[in-house]
């Protein structure tokens, strides 16, 4: 995801009027224009083929998630970056969606396909794929070393049962990422 930052132009019209008494002239007013941003360094870019992905957690019976934190094996997430500048040394990573009510850290289940019959009791873990730590959601990641140029990012998702009962149904999420650079 490349990051943008906007440049802002604010206009502000604080009194225009005109009047004629007498014909002697009144002012006519005036105009306040303000102008704002930043210019900031350049970042990295991500590659078309890491943009809009689906990963396919998997298909799991109901009764295999026997306890409260039971979990699936995980999928890779793979977010490859290009065109990293020499200035973009670090980076922290949000991965952000609506929380489950029962355990925030985790993304909860949305009917993303509009079919209904959702999936209770479970939500989608996020993982550093090289640590094995779990990330929470809407919380930035520990800090990420970056290089010039290429640059590939690791992360696992699962799903890890919420609740003593799980019930079968549609087991689909949303999930975004947001980079903010060091």
């Amino acid at each position: 995801m490349r990051v943008i930052h906007f440049i802002t132009i604010t206009t502000a019209l604080l009194f225009i009027s005109s009047a004629v008494v007498y014909a002697t002239p009144v002012p006519l007013g005036y105009a306040n224009f303000q102008a704002s941003g930043t210019i900031t360094p350049q970042t990295c870019d991500v590659t078309v083929a890491s943009k809009n992905k689906t990963i396919t957690i998997g298909d799991f019976a109901a009764n295999s998630f026997t306890t409260v934190g039971s979990v699936t094996p995980a999928k890779d997430l793979v977010i490859d970056l290009e065109n990293c500048a020499q200035t973009s040394t670090g980076s922290t990573i949000t991965f952000s969606g609506t929380q489950d009510e029962t355990d925030p850290a985790l993304l909860k289940l949305s009917d993303t396909k509009g079919q209904g019959n959702m999936a209770t009791g479970i939500a989608v873990e996020i993982l550093d794929a090289v640590s094995g730590t779990p990330i929470k959601l809407n919380q930035p990641s520990a800090g990420i070393s970056l290089v010039t140029g290429a640059n590939t990012l690791k992360y696992q998702l699962r799903y890890k049962s919420t609740a003593s009962t799980v019930t079968a149904g549609n087991a689909t999420a949303i999930m975004y990422f947001d980079m903010n650079y060091q």
